[in-house]
């Protein structure tokens, strides 16, 4: 198994809250630390991605600038979380 696909394995999830919970992991921050990165409360923030409020167009658009992934990805109509021009540095395409 190459690099890439050890990444689409560990960020595959077959809801939003789980992709966004692996991009989390992978930048290594806190739920805190998104929430007041695309202007949201924590708590909204923790209610969305425990399922109790669905994320909106702007949350997803946020969430996408934020992690530069594509909101395709996030809602899960992609398995690459990186489109080839917004491959973070140091991930082989």
């Amino acid at each position: 198994m190459n690099a890439n696909q050890k990444r689409l394995v560990t960020l595959e999830g077959d809801n939003p809250a789980s992709r966004i919970s692996g991009l989390i992991e992978m930048r290594h921050c806190l739920q805190k630390d998104v929430a007041l990165a695309i202007g949201m409360s924590e708590q909204v923030f923790s209610n969305k991605m425990n399922g109790l409020r669905s994320f909106s167009a702007k949350d997803y658009k946020a969430l996408a600038d934020f992690f530069n992934t594509s909101v395709d990805y996030l809602m899960g109509r992609t398995l690459d979380p990186w489109p080839v021009d917004a491959q973070p540095e140091g991930v082989a395409s």
